[in-house]
């Protein structure tokens, strides 16, 4: 434990619970970014236009989705 507590501090974390935060809200934003790539993917060509999309546009709309996610669930306990 004192191993895990040093690295944690070594990495520029205040406490472990802080890492176990962080790794749950990227493991949750991962989840639904992968979830929007399945569910855009159903989607038809027309469909996708209607909406201003591609195809090409749906890893690219999902990641920055997980991207901003993670971004706030850093910041979320700062605020």
């Amino acid at each position: 434990m004192t191993a895990l507590i040093m690295t944690a501090k070594t990495i520029g974390l205040h406490s472990v619970a802080e890492w176990f935060k962080r790794t749950n809200a990227k493991l949750k934003a991962r989840h639904l970014a992968n979830q929007t790539v399945k569910e855009l993917s159903r989607l038809g060509d027309r469909e996708l236009n209607d909406m201003g999309l591609s195809r090409c546009d749906i890893h690219y709309i999902a990641e920055k989705h997980y991207e901003e996610m993670v971004s706030k669930a850093a910041l979320k306990g700062w605020m």
